[in-house]
């Protein structure tokens, strides 16, 4: 009965210490809940960088922040669970990056008077996150990772020599707004270059092959393959496909981390840049400085990067003409 006796009353004592300290942790100023839709390069980025910012902006006001973080590992009905749980702690403000985590983060949060800073996403009005790019009018903002398309194209046409007459391919994800926004804009930066243009809309990366050998038959010379995370997950499939089924297209990516796995080059947007811009957004409504509404969604408009992968287009058979290489 003794032993019994201090047993229980060292459990005590092991108790009311973990209380004390717990009530003795300081409470920082913020809480911000931040939720990834899928783990791959770009995403990653976006996510570190306004991270860093944000703390380091706060931190030279006096002010301190706590990061709530959660990754849907690409699993779009994770969304709605992950952001409940930041409602449900009373976050002061959600940063969602890729479309369809924003656009759960947008919706659940509005009820709750929780601003929403977005990032990653290609056409926030075409994805009903906000009414303008000037002027959000909701309790939402944030970061567009639109990238020169335009430029793309005229990238597209300097690595096939300045031909004539070449077919631009274009292979998207059909449920991936930001697919088949830039499949669109592709087609009319084409259209007015009067350059040939083709496309294949595939439900799922396992298709891709299926969308490759499609793409083949309707005659594409080059491919552009869109940011979006089905098929910046599966830039490795894509380019495994492209090569053991003989294909070997040359293919310009959205984006740099996704030219790594599969693509000879593209301009690049900088989703580290993008984050840091979405941090200063974050920080103005933190602050009290502007409500989300009154700041205009945020783009890269300068300073693209020249990225190209000598590797995979060794492996295509593919030169990179040298004009490009001296851009890299």
């Amino acid at each position: 009965m003794k032993k019994l006796i201090i047993a229980i009353l060292i459990i005590s004592i092991l108790v009311v210490g973990c209380v004390s300290l717990m009530a003795c942790q300081p409470k920082t100023d913020f809480t911000v809940g931040v939720i990834q839709l899928a783990p791959h390069d770009a995403l990653d980025k976006a996510n570190s960088s306004f991270c860093t910012e944000l703390e380091a902006l706060l931190k030279a006001e006096g002010k301190t922040i706590t990061f709530l973080k959660s990754n849907a590992n690409g699993d779009d009905s994770l969304n709605t669970s992950i952001v409940n749980s930041f409602i449900g702690k009373n976050v002061d403000l959600i940063y969602s990056i890729a479309t369809s985590s924003s656009q759960t983060a947008v919706q659940k949060a509005k009820d709750y008077d929780i601003p929403v800073v977005f990032n990653a996403v290609t056409d926030p009005v075409d994805a009903k996150l906000v009414n303008s790019l000037e002027n959000p009018g909701v309790n939402v903002t944030g970061v567009s990772d639109i990238n020169p398309m335009a430029e793309q194209v005229l990238l597209m046409k300097e690595l096939m020599g300045n031909a004539e007459k070449f077919t631009v391919g274009v292979l998207y994800v059909t449920k991936e707004s930001n697919s088949v926004v830039q499949k669109d804009t592709i087609k009319a930066e084409c259209a007015k270059l009067g350059i040939d243009f083709v496309e294949s809309g595939i439900n799922e990366v396992a298709n891709i092959k299926d969308g490759l050998a499609d793409l083949q038959k309707k005659g594409a010379d080059i491919l552009y393959l869109p940011t979006d995370n089905d098929l910046a997950n599966a830039a490795a499939t894509v380019h495994s496909q492209n090569i053991n089924n003989g294909f070997n297209f040359p293919i310009v990516c959205g984006e740099g981390g996704m030219t790594e796995a599969c693509g000879v080059a593209t301009l690049s947007v900088d989703y580290e840049y993008l984050g840091r811009l979405a941090a200063q957004s974050a920080f103005d409504i933190l602050m009290g400085n502007k409500k989300a509404s009154e700041i205009a969604v945020k783009t890269q408009t300068e300073d693209f990067t020249y990225v190209v992968n000598t590797k995979v287009a060794e492996a295509i058979g593919f030169t990179i003409p040298d004009s490009i290489l001296a851009k890299a």
